[in-house]
């Protein structure tokens, strides 16, 4: 392509049209970083930090050791300015709760993706299969506005 010619339209739409053919298929780190930009679609989201995690009450009174890593279940609490979010995950199933109750979507989500998505119930109580292990975080979609917890490793 040589000198600019984007004084019409036409130009400019050949010189896009023969800048794009020339284009090799994007790299995985190209691929990733477009998705981390995607990522900034809930910057406006409040942000509810975690308040109570039931691992570490063992391990805080477990002197030289840790109690946590054999316990089936555990409690999770994220807490934002209006609304908060309580979940036990067990091996099979997470379950939670916001409070208030409030109805809406959570979205359990992995470094990979969406995991999986429920309804929220009147009651503010909502049930998804057990995520994968590894770092997830929820992502609360209420008629008020979205919430999205910290990241936390299962």
């Amino acid at each position: 392509m040589g000198p600019h010619r984007w004084d019409d339209d036409d130009r400019l739409l050949e010189d896009l049209g023969a800048a794009l053919r020339g284009v090799a298929p994007a790299s995985e780190a190209m691929l990733a970083a477009g998705e981390a930009a995607y990522a900034w679609r809930t910057v406006d989201a409040e942000l509810a930090a975690l308040s109570y995690d039931s691992h570490l009450d063992g391990e805080l009174l477990m002197r030289g050791g840790s109690v946590s890593a054999g316990l089936p279940t555990r409690s999770l609490v994220f807490e934002g300015r209006a609304l908060s979010v309580d979940i036990e995950i067990t091996p099979e199933t997470l379950l939670g709760q916001l409070l208030p109750p409030v109805l809406g979507q959570v979205v359990v989500v992995t470094a990979e993706g969406e995991a999986g998505r429920a309804e929220v119930d009147e009651r503010g109580r909502f049930r998804l299969p057990s995520p994968p292990p590894g770092l997830i975080r929820l992502r609360c979609e209420t008629p008020t506005g979205t919430l999205v917890t910290g990241w936390v490793q299962i």
